[in-house]
């Protein structure tokens, strides 16, 4: 989708499931947080837009403001929104609807208007810092193409503890421009590195959108320590785009997993988990347990493993949630294929609940 001139345009479908993927996962962000250690924590996005659509629909700011708002009990932790749109026009307009609402003395809202977020970032760091550390923080980095959210950024913002960032890489936008002489320094700042420039002379779609891919997911695994990326093809099955999310907690991999597998289907586009070329599996209201089944055979056959492990295999290394295993354990030793090697005493069949469950799957 090309940036719109309007202040306010359509909602595409693509941003709707793209949207509710956003809003499902903070809607455990935030609770996660306020409720932990953390007296304060910080909203980022990056490319906010008018807050809007022209159809009355909210965008993601208000999504992240209202998912807020409505909790209760009320959150008691600080909570700090930076939104962020290089568009003036567009910045009021979302000034106006962050206005509308009522909002308690421990939301503390910034719109930045007329430059970019790179500039914005800048200009409020140090209002995040405690103790020399950026704050507990979920960045949103949604541009419409390539500029204005370099690699560095990204990586000064998870190379913070208990910091993440969700990032929508426009493969469609991007593979069309990426041959352009006068676009080199920008891909050069997007990437992170020059690297790039390989991806360019494949003619074949495919590995070409595959090489693209791998250059952000590379990137991104250098500074964070769970990475996951997803696929959004349209009905003709061309890619739309990917997003990324990388965080270093594994409880933040978790419900990301979740809010995916939640996502309704539309019926113009659909998901996959795309971070491995040789596992991707398309995200649907039932999981094919049959590829999973194969992983965990594959992977965990012929030695003696406690549930904990498997569990951190499938939710690290696949495209499948932490709940989607159990019944998989539970057919195999039904079957046979799987036996007890040291467990509770009472322990009844079929139930992997206890992560120190040491168990061989033949």
């Amino acid at each position: 989708m090309a940036a719109p001139r309007e202040i306010i345009w359509q909602l595409e479908p693509h941003s709707r499931a793209k949207h509710e993927i956003l809003r499902r996962y903070l809607q455990a962000w935030m609770v996660i947080l306020s409720q932990g250690r953390f007296p304060e924590i910080l909203y980022i996005d990056g490319f906010a837009g008018p807050g809007e659509y022209s159809g009355g629909e909210i965008g993601s700011p208000i999504i992240a403001l209202d998912i807020a708002l409505g909790y209760r009990p009320p959150l008691e932790t600080v909570i700090h929104f930076l939104f962020v749109e290089k568009e003036a026009e567009r910045a009021a307009h979302l000034r106006e609807l962050v206005a509308r609402r009522t909002l308690p003395s421990n939301f503390r809202v910034i719109v930045e208007g007329g430059i970019t977020f790179e500039d914005a970032f800048e200009r409020r760091h140090s209002e995040y810092v405690r103790q020399g550390r950026l704050m507990p923080t979920f960045a949103f980095i949604d541009p419409f193409g390539w500029t204005g959210a370099p690699f560095s950024l990204v990586r000064k913002i998870l190379e913070q503890k208990s910091c993440e960032v969700f990032v929508n890489f426009m493969y469609e936008e991007i593979n069309r421009f990426i041959g352009h002489r006068d676009q080199v320094e920008n891909f050069e700042n997007f990437f992170g590195t020059n690297t790039w420039k390989s991806c360019v002379d494949l003619i074949d779609r495919r590995h070409r959108n595959r090489c693209l891919h791998d250059l952000c997911l590379g990137q991104l695994n250098n500074v964070a320590r769970y990475v996951r990326s997803f696929e959004m093809s349209n009905s003709h099955d061309v890619t739309d785009y990917f997003l990324f999310y990388a965080t270093n907690e594994l409880l933040g991999l978790k419900k990301m997993k979740e809010a995916m597998w939640r996502v309704d289907e539309s019926g113009e586009f659909r998901f996959s988990d795309a971070t491995d070329p040789h596992q991707l599996v398309l995200f649907e209201k039932t999981p094919n347990l049959p590829t999973l089944q194969a992983h965990i055979l594959a992977n965990c056959s012929g030695r003696n493993i406690d549930v904990g492990e498997i569990e951190s295999f499938v939710l690290v290394q696949t495209a499948f949630r932490e709940s989607h295993y159990k019944g998989i354990l539970k057919d195999l030793e039904n079957k046979g294929r799987l036996r007890i090697v040291h467990g509770a005493a009472g322990r009844r069949i079929g139930t992997f609940g206890d992560a120190k469950l040491i168990v061989r799957i033949d």
